[in-house]
């Protein structure tokens, strides 16, 4: 008896909370478009230059995407960022980078007071400007130099290392939306200046084989090294451990590439491990393409100011996904995802910078 009222006790206070934070959403409450510029000010850079590139960018989505004519339901809250003054990129870039955000701080009625949605649980979604890889490409990046392993190899490991890291993993092109409007398999856009040369340089079968063995080469080295000293503490310890394969990443990749015919190793190179293999190098055209980055795809006659490149994830969604969203969600709006399906994509090309 004492059990079953306990129960209905816990039942009523679980209808009680639930009926107290009952949710509404305001989906026909008018909202704003706000633009918050919080870029990081650096010496010497022309910042208003910079932060008038990027408000245009702003001003062109809150005009051409319908999702904000009008803004109802939420307020657009788009914010402007970035470290202008990080040196720590790659020599090969040029333009300076930064990012705008885009976050749909809905609102809602709950226990009978209006309230907005912040931070991380307003969704959002954004840009990158003049970082051409990102999202699209990864590079070849493998251990480096660490506390302990032969100081005589640290210089040949780094080298091998910036060697290899030149090399990009990359997603293969799924379409031409527009000149200038490249989406990429996996759902991201690139946006970029036709007229200028391709951000990637072709890879063949045979650069990135030599590539690997050789940072393999050390790295087999350093570990063999390592592996003798700590034998030496153990003996000392009287510890003697188990028999281990003595095969190292090297030795396999060598035995892989040694079936690659004079023709393969001249052919573009893909990566797809479908087959087992740890390398996955094929020349068959089966894969995501190994590429370098093109330098030549910057227009140097142009400041760094320009916006030479817009990155940004794309994937639209179904009416059916919209709705599925909404159930799942207690009545919120895929806001996110109806900013994606109203975006003029084939139109982004107007947003960059040309002499």
């Amino acid at each position: 008896m004492k059990l079953k009222i306990l129960l209905i006790f816990i039942f009523i206070l679980l209808v009680k909370a639930s009926v107290a934070q009952e949710t509404q959403f305001l989906t026909d409450r008018q909202g704003e478009y706000v633009v918050k510029n919080q870029l990081n000010k650096c010496p010497g850079f022309d910042f208003a230059t910079y932060a008038a590139n990027l408000k245009v960018i702003t001003d062109w989505f809150h005009a051409n995407n319908p999702v904000f004519n009008p803004i109802k339901g939420f307020d657009g809250i788009v914010t402007m960022g970035g470290n202008l003054c990080d040196d720590n990129r790659h020599s090969f870039y040029y333009g300076v980078m930064s990012n705008i955000h885009f976050a749909f701080y809905y609102f809602y009625m709950q226990n009978g007071e209006m309230k907005q949605a912040t931070g991380w649980s307003a969704h959002g979604t954004g840009i990158i400007i003049n970082n051409p890889t990102t999202n699209i490409g990864r590079t070849f990046d493998e251990s480096g130099f660490k506390t302990g392993d032969p100081p005589a190899l640290k210089q040949p490991l780094e080298k091998a290392l910036a060697n290899l890291k030149q090399f990009y993993l990359t997603n293969p092109v799924e379409r031409e939306i527009s000149p200038g409007v490249i989406l990429f398999k996996e759902g991201y856009i690139l946006v970029f200046n036709p007229d200028r040369p391709w951000i990637w340089k072709p890879v063949t079968v045979r650069e990135i084989v030599d590539a690997e063995l050789a940072y393999y080469r050390v790295k087999k080295e350093i570990d063999s090294i390592n592996y003798q000293k700590t034998l030496e503490k153990w003996t000392k310890l009287n510890f003697k451990p188990p028999e281990m394969a003595n095969t190292s990443v090297y030795d396999v990749l060598k035995k892989e590439y040694s079936t690659l015919s004079s023709e393969e190793l001249n052919k573009p190179a893909f990566i797809s491990r479908d087959d087992g293999e740890i390398s996955g190098i094929r020349a068959d055209g089966v894969g995501m393409p190994v590429m370098r980055f093109n330098p030549d795809c910057w227009d140097r006659t142009l400041p760094a100011t320009a916006i030479q490149f817009i990155s940004l994830e794309y994937k639209p969604t179904s009416d059916e996904e919209l709705q599925q969203f909404i159930k799942r969600n207690g009545g919120l709006t895929d806001y996110v995802s109806l900013f994606m399906n109203n975006l003029p994509v084939a139109e982004l090309g107007v947003l960059i910078n040309r002499r």
